[in-house]
């Protein structure tokens, strides 16, 4: 059964349609992001500062992207953070 769809928005990225949400957890802001086509595909989570922007979801998406995220293969979530201006890997 594929997941739920209310509260997703729909992004187009370079020729890429991804579906996102942002949620807050914990306390924390956090962005989720998914391929739209494939089921059980990684997901993307990002933790996010308060003051967030529309931009940030490209550039997690660029950023998963080029560091390893695959949205169309089944795996762990793909986890970062946004400090100092830009992306960086959860464990670093």
């Amino acid at each position: 059964m594929p997941p739920p769809q209310k509260g997703y928005k729909v992004i187009n990225h370079r020729d890429v349609q991804y579906r996102w949400i942002m949620q807050n957890r914990r306390g924390v802001n956090e962005l989720v992001i998914e391929a739209s086509a494939p089921v059980d595909g990684q997901i993307l989570t990002a933790e996010l500062p308060r003051v967030v922007s529309y931009d940030m979801v490209t550039a997690a998406i660029d950023f998963g992207n080029a560091n390893g995220w695959k949205p169309n293969d089944s795996g762990q979530p793909f986890r970062c953070k946004y400090l100092r201006k830009s992306f960086q890997l959860e464990n670093d």
